[in-house]
């Protein structure tokens, strides 16, 4: 696959009122499910400080490139999609954060 675990990418996301609209997300399956599936799992990026206790605060230094404003991953809005859903990459999540947000996902979700 031409995306990999932890890539931040821009996707169409259907939003909690099923509207879609461009958002970055970060992909959070793994690399061997991705190829098995021929999709991933993505976790929406937004601007919007709603949900705090289920967001996880991005910063530039988590990052590979700048952000734009202040944003969070929302933890508990999860998707799939495939690779041709991909509007763009801009960049990737960097270790230790990846691993932290992904404990605050499963903090969040079960």
């Amino acid at each position: 696959m031409k995306y990999k675990q932890s890539d931040i990418v821009e996707i169409n996301f259907m939003l909690p009122d099923f509207q879609f609209k461009p958002h970055l997300a970060v992909i959070v399956s793994n690399d061997e499910l991705n190829e098995k599936e021929d999709f991933f799992y993505l976790v929406l990026i937004s601007s919007k400080p709603y949900f705090l206790e289920y967001s996880y605060l991005l910063s530039d230094e988590m990052i590979d490139f700048k952000l734009s404003k202040k944003s969070y991953v929302k933890c508990q809005i999860i998707t799939s999609d495939k690779e041709n859903g991909v509007i763009r990459k801009v960049g990737k999540m960097k270790e230790p954060f990846f691993t932290q947000m992904v404990d605050k996902i499963i903090y969040s979700i079960f």
